[in-house]
């Protein structure tokens, strides 16, 4: 049984702490929970369990365990024993090898190595842990090899950066390429462009063991890898530099410096020489490299790949599902299948974000395949068989990666995921294009893709002027305006020059933008990953009528879904997926995919909205009044107080003991959680106190001065005013009568209905509300409803996944129906019914009453009840579902905003002949 392991740590704290040469190897082994039995017989010695040679201790399967004198090389003792025969007939899983100052040690079946000192042994717990039954978790096991060759990656990085200079820019860029050429080199020896392990054999053969000379080999091997067979300067070189075939390419074409590198950098060198590289995967290893780079990255190893399932939502209706119908238009028709083939070798596929190749790779490797099953097709109707090879080159795949690492590892994925292919057709058809040299490489450029131009990284058009068919597809960043640098914000700035405000629209906006004057007019689309923020709140009305105008329409969409996150310890966002394409293309008929757990459903439409749901091309934009004849909808009150006019249960109750006559001042104060989730809050509630009254009660004197304080700290105007009345909320706005109808500004996705109320101006509202005062049942029962909630749900902003409720752009938006007093008094019974039944269920808080799992029946009947009453106000036949009720509220949005605009130059005409 697994033991604690906060009690490894603290036996292996104390064992070297107080170390003893003699005992350690004991207590060693006390810590990780071996049986005292087996310790007491190990250290008398002459016991068949310790199958060790020597002086050594060593179990079956378990460790061997070495002590040598100061001073000895802990790793050369290392690989001995590793290579022993000891070794291998007992199946050890643990050589562990110790001066009593330092401890070397390696793990023969996760093959990993440690280096500690014996202060920080206790810290390095967790790589034993096999030892106490806690087996190492392949972590993100669909990837375990690509995790292992970047950790691997990540070691010798960090020792190459301690022993060589990268403070200037030239310096990291070097690294960088030496790091993808070196990469290439470990593939290649176990994908049979080399010969097996050819390179690690030559490093361990002829460089020394202290790591001099692994810089000049690696000098030697790049001049030989860049000079042909016939080269005269080949044949000068020594033999097994000879040995290595020619790969050019452009992978070896600058001659870049070679970081130095020392014993321990070699040692880990050839380490990685002995993972099997052949089972490294194209499509995702690049990002995994490139988080070698950023150590706050390394614990996120097998996040930062964009998973080839989502790229696939991206790319399959974007170009290949399209592709994939023509063939099997095609299948028996040979022109038309050979047409394919032409139409393949002439496409493009440009990724203006490219990271380190993924959307490139799958777009590749998927392309590859449809080419495949075109020829295959050929074959079955041909006469006589032909050689087809494949006419699909790297240098249709164009990018735009700004760093400069992820840049250079994207360029060699591809030619991997190349290599990786040509093996796939082999496979396949018997034969393929040899691997050596390798060809074009993809167009990938390394630069801020929000200035250049993308028409020149990908032109738009032939050496001829013909135009090409073009997809433009990625996952741009994720940065909304608070997370942006200065750089990012002025990019911004330049790419949406023509705006007249850019708002707070997301930094991802700037590539669909850019990506739809690069479609317009052309053979090209374009679909994007992003943030769900730019269908949502302001930004739809910043961004997509511009988009429209520009004669581009929403080809598919995929709505809302997870998508994990790059950054680390850091939830996941929710994103969508959106096609853009010419208003001329008819090839493609407008799709919005739905993603659950259980399937995608996908629904063709007429047309889609801005807001991904069926629709006109219709953005919303925020108003200052609602729409119909109906109360306006206002801001809770604001406090700015630091706190100081909020009080706690037991405070109220000193206060009102010693000051009874002041009993008034205090007041039940509602935020939005203590109304969704119930509980107390109060506060002092003094605007209509004078001020010096308050200040004429000792305990409200501080409270009042450090609010004072912190308005004007603030420095604004609303707080400067403000600090002129401290002892009141900044910001006023509680009814003075009646009552009002609480709506909370954040609510969570989960609920089909926004919990809404009744309160008398008794209670104060805070600003995590919006207040509607002297609300009828009316308009509680039409806000409650289905057709509201579905109309906030489309239009609302996010907080994270959580709905904003906003005045101006949910309540004043809103397209309230045309009522008779009769429909007007169903309504009001209707909702009055909810209210009672709530008041039912006491003990219950909205957040139980309306969580979808917990909704008590009655309640769920009376909503039910109400919707379709608000249904009928607005067509008497009933709506099949969302969609079909918000393209009725958008067309009756449409409509009422074209009325609005028609009568207002009548009546600027009217005053005017006053």
């Amino acid at each position: 049984m697994a033991i604690s392991q906060a009690r490894i740590i603290e036996s292996l704290e104390q064992a070297c702490s107080n170390l003893n040469p003699d005992e350690f190897i004991f207590s060693f082994l006390d810590a990780y929970g071996f049986p005292k039995s087996t310790i007491t017989r190990l250290r008398k010695g002459g016991d068949s369990r310790n199958v060790a040679e020597g002086d050594d201790i060593g179990l079956k399967k378990k460790l061997y365990f070495r002590a040598v004198s100061k001073g000895a090389d802990l790793d050369a003792e290392v690989e001995s024993l590793k290579a022993s025969e000891v070794i291998a007939r007992n199946d050890i899983r643990f050589v562990i090898v110790t001066d009593f100052e330092s401890l070397a040690a390696f793990d023969l079946k996760a093959e990993e190595r440690l280096e500690t000192t014996m202060d920080e042994l206790d810290k390095q717990y967790a790589f034993f842990l096999p030892l106490a039954g806690y087996e190492k978790a392949v972590m993100y096991s669909e990837h375990p090899a690509d995790v292992k060759a970047s950790e691997k990656m990540g070691q010798l990085f960090d020792l190459i950066r301690e022993r060589n200079d990268l403070s200037k820019p030239e310096d990291i860029h070097a690294l960088n390429v030496f790091l993808t050429r070196l990469l290439f080199c470990f593939y290649a020896e176990d994908t049979g462009i080399f010969e097996q392990g050819q390179m690690t054999s030559a490093i361990q053969s002829c460089t020394q063991e202290d790591g001099s000379g692994v810089d000049q080999f690696f000098t030697d091997l790049f001049t030989v890898l860049n000079l042909e067979p016939d080269a005269p300067e080949r044949k000068d070189m020594p033999a097994h530099f000879q040995a290595f075939p020619y790969v050019n390419g452009g992978l070896l074409r600058d001659d870049e410096p070679i970081p130095e590198f020392g014993r321990k950098a070699r040692r880990i060198l050839l380490d990685c020489g002995s993972l099997n590289w052949s089972a490294i995967n194209p499509d995702i290893f690049g990002s995994m490299f490139q988080a070698v780079i950023d150590e706050e990255q390394r614990g996120n190893l097998g996040q930062h790949y964009t998973s080839v399932s989502n790229i696939m939502k991206v790319i399959q209706p974007l170009f290949l599902d399209k592709l994939y119908a023509e063939l099997e238009k095609s299948r028996k028709r040979d022109r038309k299948l050979k047409e394919l083939l032409i139409r393949l070798q002439n496409l493009r596929v440009f990724d203006p974000a490219c990271g380190s190749g993924n959307f490139l790779i799958i777009a590749y490797k998927e392309l590859r395949k449809l080419e495949m099953e075109v020829i295959d097709a050929l074959n079955a109707i041909s006469d006589q068989a032909e050689m087809y090879y494949s006419g699909i080159r790297l240098s249709q795949f164009y990018g735009i990666e700004i760093d400069d690492f992820a840049h250079e590892v994207a360029t060699l994925s591809l030619w991997l995921a190349e290599h990786q292919m040509n093996m796939a057709f082999k496979a396949k058809f018997g034969y393929a294009e040899a691997a050596l040299p390798l060809r074009d490489s993809g167009d990938i450029v390394c630069g801020n893709a929000l200035r250049l131009d993308w028409e020149e990284v990908c032109p738009p058009a032939d050496g001829s002027g013909n135009p090409r068919e073009i997809y433009i597809c990625g996952n741009p960043p994720f940065l909304g305006t608070t997370e942006r640098s200065k750089e990012q914000s002025a990019d911004m700035k330049h790419v949406f020059s023509s705006f007249k405000s850019i708002g707070y629209l997301d930094i991802v906006a700037a590539w669909f933008w850019k990506g739809a004057n690069f479609i317009k007019g052309r053979r090209a689309k374009c679909a994007l990953v992003s943030t769900n923020s730019i269908s949502q709140g302001d930004q739809t009305s910043l961004l997509w009528p511009p988009i429209f105008e520009l004669g581009v329409s929403i080809d598919f969409c995929y709505q809302t879904f997870t998508w994990s996150n790059n950054a680390k310890n850091k939830a996941a966002v929710h994103v969508v997926i959106i096609g853009l394409k010419n208003n001329e293309d008819t090839s493609t008929v407008p799709r919005i995919f739905e993603t659950s757990r259980e399937k995608t459903t996908v629904l063709k439409v007429d047309n889609i909205s801005p807001y991904l749901v069926p629709g006109p091309n219709l953005a919303v934009y925020p108003r200052t009044k609602p729409i119909g004849p109906v109360s306006k909808m206002i801001f809770g009150n604001k406090p700015t107080d630091g706190g100081h006019l909020y009080v706690t249960l037991e405070e109220r109750d000193e206060f009102i003991e010693k000051y009874p006559h002041y009993a008034h001042w205090i007041r039940k104060v509602l935020g939005s959680k203590e109304f969704i989730n119930g509980g107390e809050r109060w506060c002092f509630w003094l605007a209509h106190i004078p001020l010096e009254d308050v200040m004429n009660v000792p305990e409200m004197v501080s409270r009042v001065e450090k609010i004072r304080d912190l308005r004007i700290k603030a420095g604004h105007p609303a707080a400067l005013k403000g600090a002129e009345r401290p002892h009141t909320f900044l910001q006023l706005a509680q009814p003075l009568k009646g009552n009002y109808l609480l709506v909370p500004r954040v609510s969570s996705e989960r609920r089909s209905y926004v919990p809404m109320g009744f309160y008398g101006v008794d209670t104060i509202s805070s600003d995590a509300n919006q207040m509607v005062p002297n609300a009828t049942p009316y308009e509680f029962g039409i806000l409650t409803s289905e057709m509201h909630n579905d109309w906030m749900r489309t239009v609302a902003g996010r907080l994270k996944s959580d709905y904003r409720y906003s005045a101006t752009l949910v309540y004043n938006t809103f397209p309230w129906p045309e009522v008779t007093d009769e429909q007007r008094k169903h309504i009001e019974e209707l909702a009055e019914e909810i209210l009672l039944i709530r008041e039912d269920y006491p003990d219950k808080s909205l957040a139980d009453l309306y969580d979808p799992d917990k909704m008590p029946a009655p309640l769920r009947e009376a909503h039910k009840s109400l919707d379709r009453a608000v249904e009928k106000l607005y067509r008497d036949k009933p709506f099949r579902d969302a969609p079909e009720r918000l393209e009725h509220l958008f067309a009756r949005y449409e409509k009422l905003i074209a009325e609005e605009k028609a009568k207002a130059p009548a009546k600027k005409k009217a005053t005017r002949s006053k």
